[in-house]
């Protein structure tokens, strides 16, 4: 008897256990749902993509609303609320970008026998924090804490892809620009190139900085979509630009940092 009674109690807990889980799934299933849409979706929508019952999908939404994880609109459609904000702001502040790209971008520049660069914006300038150099190539100026203008490298068109059309007009207008190299952008090259920058995703220095030295880059992106630094790969070889596998690597390794961040 007290075996049987021992046996039961298990499994009340096990079947406890599993309707949680099943719970917990669901909710996450809902969340994913309502984040894939860009106008939110209604409960008889969410019940469509989730296969879920609408009886089931009201509760876990009524608890998800109740608790600031969704808002409902006007046209009584779902959207995530300010708690799921306040969140990923919460877990992208404790992190670092040096920290999280740096192993990814070490493997691709020992892969591809390259230097890699992490960067942020300061100012008019791009500030390095970080330098991955392989044995067998010198990038003689970049060196972490050191700053390059934007316009002139490709860790500068990266940032530079936050930059509404106002900001853009105004760093022209107060911005020098001097000729490093034979390859230095003029102004109007700049703006035409950025173009091509934010419609392919990537930046290129074609030695416009320091002669003999070609740099690729792809932006680094929160979850706000806001670009918040950048990394490059760098090379003594003019070609290494038109080398679509590494561009394709690197633009890999950015999207997967990005999505760190939230992206």
């Amino acid at each position: 008897m007290i075996i049987e009674t021992a046996f039961r109690r298990l499994e009340q807990k096990v079947r406890m256990n599993n309707q949680s889980m099943q719970s917990v799934t669901r909710i996450f299933t809902l969340i994913e749902k309502i984040a894939e849409s860009q106008s939110g979706l209604s409960i008889s929508e969410l019940s469509r993509a989730s296969g879920l019952p609408k009886t089931t999908v009201f509760r876990q939404v009524k608890a998800l609303v109740g608790n600031n994880y969704l808002v409902k609109d006007k046209n009584e459609r779902y959207k995530l609320g300010y708690k799921f904000i306040a969140l990923a702001k919460c877990y992208t502040s404790k992190l670092d970008l040096r920290e999280v790209a740096g192993p990814y971008l070490r493997q691709l520049a020992s892969a591809l026998n390259v230097t890699g660069h992490i960067a942020v914006r300061q100012g008019d300038y791009a500030a390095y924090i970080e330098k991955i150099q392989p044995f067998s190539y010198v990038c003689m100026y970049s060196e972490i804490g050191k700053t390059i203008d934007l316009y002139c490298s490709a860790l500068g068109k990266s940032l530079m892809l936050q930059f509404s059309d106002e900001e853009l007009n105004a760093y022209l207008k107060r911005t020098n620009f001097i000729k490093y190299t034979q390859t230095t952008l003029s102004k109007t090259e700049l703006i035409k190139e950025l173009k091509a920058v934010k419609s392919e995703g990537v930046a290129y220095d074609n030695a416009e900085h320091e002669d003999g030295v070609f740099c690729i880059s792809v932006p680094i992106y929160d979850y706000t979509d806001t670009v918040i630094g950048a990394i490059s790969m760098t090379s003594a070889d003019k070609d290494f630009l038109k080398d679509a596998q590494a561009v394709a690597e690197l633009k890999r390794c950015g999207a997967e940092v990005s999505r760190r961040f939230g992206k």
